[in-house]
């Protein structure tokens, strides 16, 4: 009897042995960022330990801190179907509680009555209550720091021997930018607790964060000498060496390579979930590296088709790496499928790239970006991109709606009001040549563009040329005020005074303005001896022209 029963217990020791130690190893998983292998035995336990409650808190936790509730609101569901089912296994276990309340808070709801039903099944002494509480305030998607806090001090009180808590108020007291606290919080964590990898880590983010990057890279080649299978040290190398690279022109190309490099070591690993692999997108996205994205995009959709960042992922890399047949379609469909609340300005953005490429596509192009201008204002960087693409293409009139946008802009071009001024000129010009009576209004438009850009870039010849011929049809078929003589002069004087060195390849716009600066001369003024002067610079540049022969001809036979 007495064997028997050391068997059976000997059994039990064993069994519980192998659960802990299972539970450790998917905490140990998710910590090093492998998620699917972490899910994966969660799952498990709580299948063959479906009555211990602790196994459904960490999964259903697992989902809430693993990926974007705002990019995966499925897995809101996921973890709160996980907590109900650990809650139901033991109704005395406070931590499933807990997750319901930070299930609360993710859908931006009131947590109290969860946290106050977790804090009344928790004995006088557990401090992991109020560690989990804290941890939830601090993670939600609208932090509330404050609460976060106050329970974290708590749990310090009823136990300061535990790194997890400090690591905790590290993270709280980051969210507040409080750098220092942050720092001696971590820096705490990890000498209770040498195995605590992720402290240093977090160390090294604060180093980043203040753009101390090499101490930052130091941080985490150290977490690499403690453990070189450590993924997540590889990542944040990565992300250092991506915004160290933006410091030194010289630096750049050397440091982006060490990025890519460190962020593929990173994902070998990992067990390339999805979590990680749309990490990895994301950071493709930032590097510019559209070939890889590309590849990777479709990497992922063999395992989420669904997926909106997927999906989008497939059509930007496809309208980087040039196929933009693919991108409109790919962003269609999705746009199509997708329900409206998850769509975002940059997915009507790259359509109507997309679409601005196909000639016959214009107009829709045109009226998905103004939709994504109007989602975000700073979208309106890329139109001076699409007033090209019209300007090209002779739509002056939808080009210069594209250039008013992107003149908008805090960091436009300056080409730009060069464009727009031209857009409305050429439009001015379509419309008469058309007999469309066009409105005046064009005229003033065009020249108050490049007004601004002559007051910008005072030796900009172009400036003051298309000013003279703006001013000179807002005259009159005869120049009777001569509206446009300073424009002329000064656009003379740039290249025969200023910038000499240019006026040969600007001899058509040197005859036009002689012509008009001579013919207001003779006729307006009535002094034809300036009217030769400007007559005779004509033939010295085309001694061949008619009109400046006929006018030298006429003012001689007056004399």
């Amino acid at each position: 009897m007495n064997k028997a029963v050391k068997i059976t217990l000997g059994l039990m020791l064993i069994g519980s042995a192998v659960f802990a130690q299972s539970l450790a190893e998917a905490r140990k998983a998710v910590d090093a960022e492998q998620y699917q292998k972490g899910k994966a035995i969660l799952k498990t336990l709580t299948s063959s330990q479906a009555t211990n409650a602790e196994n459904f808190f960490h999964l259903g936790n697992l989902y809430l801190t693993t990926s974007s509730i705002n990019e995966r609101p499925d897995y809101i569901d996921s973890a709160k179907a996980s907590f109900e089912k650990g809650a139901a296994a033991d109704v005395e276990y406070a931590l499933n509680f807990v997750g319901l309340g930070a299930v609360e808070l993710a859908k931006k709801g009131n947590p109290k009555a969860n946290f106050d039903k977790a804090m009344s099944l928790t004995k006088k002494k557990d401090h992991n209550t109020d560690l989990y509480i804290g941890k939830a305030y601090t993670y939600a998607p609208a932090p509330n720091v404050a609460m976060a806090l106050t329970h974290l001090e708590k749990a310090k009180a009823l136990n300061q021997k535990d790194a997890q808590v400090f690591l905790a108020l590290g993270d709280a007291y980051r969210a507040q930018m409080k750098s220092s606290e942050a720092f001696s919080a971590y820096r705490t964590a990890f000498d209770l607790d040498k195995t605590l990898l992720r402290s240093k880590v977090e160390l090294g983010k604060i180093n980043k964060l203040s753009k101390a990057f090499p101490e930052s890279i130091a941080e985490y080649n150290s977490v690499i000498a403690l453990d070189p299978n450590y993924g997540p040290a590889y990542r944040e190398l990565a992300e250092t060496f991506y915004l160290w690279s933006f410091t030194s022109q010289k630096e750049y190309d050397a440091r982006m390579k060490q990025a890519l490099s460190n962020y593929e070591k990173y994902m070998d690993l990992t067990d390339r979930s999805l979590d990680s692999r749309l990490r990895h997108a994301a950071f493709l996205y930032l590097t510019k590296d559209f070939k890889s994205l590309e590849k990777e995009a479709n990497e992922m959709a063999k395992i989420d088709k669904v997926n909106p960042r997927v999906l989008r992922y497939l059509a930007y890399s496809a309208f980087e790496n040039g196929n933009f047949a693919a991108s409109s379609q790919a962003l269609k469909d999705f746009i199509a499928k997708v329900e409206p609340s998850r769509l975002i300005s940059q997915d009507y953005l790259y359509l109507g790239r997309a679409q601005m490429k196909d000639s016959t596509q214009l107009s829709q192009g045109m009226a998905n970006i103004t939709k994504a201008v109007q989602m975000d204002s700073t979208n309106a960087a890329v139109m001076g991109e699409i007033g090209a693409a019209l300007y090209k293409a002779r739509k002056y009139s939808e080009a210069a709606k594209a250039y008013e946008i992107s003149i908008k802009n805090p960091e436009r071009a300056l080409l730009d009001y060069y464009y727009l001024g031209s857009a409305y000129y050429f439009d001015y010009g379509a419309q008469k040549t058309a007999n469309l009576n066009p409105p005046r209004d064009l005229l003033v438009k065009a020249d108050s563009a490049f007004s601004y850009l002559a007051q910008r870039s005072p030796t900009t010849q172009a400036a003051w040329q298309f000013r003279g011929r703006i001013n000179r049809l807002m005259d009159g078929e005869n120049d009777e005020r001569g509206l446009a003589v300073p424009f002329f002069e000064r656009y003379v004087n740039i290249l025969t005074v200023e910038k000499p060195d240019l006026a040969a390849k600007n001899g058509p716009g040197l005859k036009e303005a002689y012509l008009y600066l001579g013919s207001v001369a003779a006729r307006r003024d009535g002094n034809n001896t300036k009217a030769k002067e400007y007559f005779d610079k004509v033939l010295v540049i085309d001694p061949t022209d008619a009109n400046a022969q006929q006018a030298i001809k006429a003012i001689a036979s007056i004399k």
